[in-house]
């Protein structure tokens, strides 16, 4: 069992050396955004009932502070998402947190570790806020935000895969994760990458089913065929591990990778194979099936589309690991120097072999859909009037639970580095 062993350990030898990097020439940049909203949610948490829906209250904080050196990057962030519905729900606050470092030490080696902790509830949308970066007219961001175009890898920027099998429940999910990969540059052409992390979730209800440690690690080599486009290979190796006896999964992913330039405008970049898996618990899957992902994305100079898809093995809160089917679709456009429109949608299904059978939970084939338009306006350099209105509905497994549409408006203004 592959533990990720080389990629952690490159995670400790980071850490240790955050001291000297901050130490060197450096530059520091310093912001926080804060935002204020007041909406209303028709069924934010997927409970059942005729009465569901409920105005609220939301504040919002996201500081960031970051060193930069010719070498480095490190960057801290937090976000702390606080809403208080008038009636029903009560408070429903998320927190999160990230020690991010990425590690040049020379032009042909890439060390990146990443440290993430965050508390949330399954199910509660916490809306959209828009980024104050320069707007984009061609580079690398969606125009008006700080979102990438390209979407990052999985070990530098990591979210969490929201588990619709446990919607309805009200669920808290308290979540740490040590991640790092380090890259070779073998020859102009060739790279090797050694990846992996450790997480450890918990569950304020079913604590003794849902909560799990999880290991992994990856060993990737690619090639670049031509100027545009660079294909390869890699496997990897994880391990479940729940709390209870006789419930661990082991999943073992081989895909084959490309990323490129299709155009002046498209790049695209993804992965296909095929995942095994292992698994002693009752409620989990031991289908063998095709596994992968693929972002294809375009960028204008007035609009940005990215389209997502993706196949993979997760870890459920209840005893086991299912796949996980997922696709979306982000689009931005630039409406004026001071204005810009979002449009985000997105399918989710779970599935696996059986049913669960708990009762107030929903059944373990269960799909997802949301979708969310957001608007945004600078009112003065560094202040914003922000609006979204979303939708999102279960497709199965949704007996007596209405939809849950609503809206948000309020305002967003950024202290410190604008950029």
């Amino acid at each position: 069992m592959i533990r990720a062993g080389t990629a952690l350990g490159a995670i400790a030898v980071g850490l240790l050396a955050l001291p000297s990097v901050a130490a060197a020439q450096s530059e520091e940049r310093l912001s926080a955004d804060v935002s204020a909203t007041a909406g209303y949610s028709n069924n934010p948490f997927s409970v059942t009932g005729n009465d569901t829906g409920s105005a609220l209250l939301t504040l919002d904080f996201a500081p960031r502070y970051q060193i930069l050196t010719e070498r480095s990057t490190i960057t801290l962030s937090g976000d702390a998402n606080l809403q208080q519905y008038a009636r029903r729900y009560g408070r429903n606050d998320s927190y999160s947190g990230a020690l991010d470092y990425v590690l040049r030490p020379s032009e042909h080696i890439t060390a990146h570790t990443r440290l993430d902790l965050s508390t949330s509830v399954l199910g509660s949308f916490t809306g959209l806020q828009p980024g104050f970066g320069t707007v984009a007219t061609g580079g690398s961001t969606v125009p008006g935000t700080t979102t990438p175009v390209v979407p990052i890898p999985a070990s530098t920027s990591f979210v969490p895969i929201t588990d619709i099998g446990l919607f309805g429940l009200r669920n808290r999910r308290k979540l740490a994760r040590l991640s790092g990969d380090v890259s070779w540059g073998l020859s102009l052409r060739d790279s090797l990458t050694v990846s992996g992390y450790a997480e450890a979730t918990r569950y304020s209800s079913l604590p003794q089913f849902g909560n799990y440690e999880a290991y992994s690690g990856s060993l990737g080599y690619s090639r670049r065929v031509s100027d545009r486009m660079t294909v390869g290979l890699r496997g990897s190796a994880s391990s479940f591990q729940y709390r209870t006896a006789n419930n661990n999964s082991r999943v073992f992913p081989v895909e084959a990778t490309a990323s490129g330039r299709l155009s002046e405008r498209w790049t695209v970049d993804g992965a296909l194979g095929v995942t095994f898996v292992q698994s002693d618990a009752v409620g989990s899957t031991n289908r063998t099936s095709l596994s992968g992902n693929v972002n294809l994305c375009r960028q204008g100079e007035l609009t940005s589309t990215c389209i997502q898809a993706a196949r993979q093995v997760s870890p459920t809160g209840l005893v086991g690991t299912q796949y996980v089917t997922s696709a979306g679709i982000n689009w931005s456009r630039r409406l004026s120097e001071l204005s810009n429109l979002s449009l985000n949608g997105s399918y989710s299904k779970v599935g696996g072999d059986t049913a669960r059978l708990l009762p107030g939970a929903l059944q373990l084939q269960n799909e997802f859909v949301q979708g969310t338009v957001s608007y945004d306006r600078r009112l003065r350099e560094r202040l914003r009037l922000v609006t979204s209105a979303h939708y999102g509905r279960l497709l199965s497994g949704n007996a007596g639970r209405p939809s849950d549409f609503g809206g948000q408006v309020g305002l967003s203004y950024r202290f410190g580095d604008s950029r």
